[in-house]
């Protein structure tokens, strides 16, 4: 992955960013950028959907898990979207979110982030599950597993 020339380029310029983010106080919603792109991040190709973020390529499970299980929503990147949305660290994801193009990372790097780190900090957080109407969805879970999981628990 990080011999990739788009997501090599994107992580120099996610780590620039990190600096400026923390004079900001924003470094919770940058970590979730990093956290749905590099870690668990899909993109749309004319095949379908791929695995790029190495969370995923990572976990045989979870890569079958984000591909082809009907339980984890599927919603189309949206900056101030995922700014705003909690992830899970102990299991599989509840929301995917999907880039058209791997240059959508480069685009990312070349926008000016403190806006939205405002707008994201004036609005609640998302819960990792939750889909709203404004939500680009490409697949709607049935978030089966998580509510099983919770059922166990």
């Amino acid at each position: 992955m990080l011999m990739h020339p788009v997501l090599a380029d994107y992580l120099q310029a996610y780590g620039k960013g990190g600096l400026r983010a923390q004079r900001l106080g924003a470094l919770d919603q940058l970590s979730r950028v990093y956290w749905f792109t590099v870690e668990f991040g899909l993109v749309a190709q004319e095949e379908g959907l791929r695995i790029y973020g190495a969370g995923i390529v990572s976990s045989h499970a979870e890569t079958q898990f984000a591909l082809e299980d009907p339980s984890p929503n599927r919603l189309k990147f949206k900056l101030p979207r995922v700014m705003r949305t909690r992830y899970r660290i102990d299991d599989f994801q509840e929301t995917y979110f999907v880039l058209d193009s791997l240059d959508d990372l480069l685009r990312l790097a070349e926008i000016d982030f403190a806006p939205f780190y405002d707008a994201a900090k004036a609005m609640a957080e998302i819960e990792p599950g939750e889909v709203f109407p404004g939500d680009r969805v490409i697949a709607r879970g049935t978030g089966a597993y998580h509510a099983k999981r919770l059922r166990t628990i």
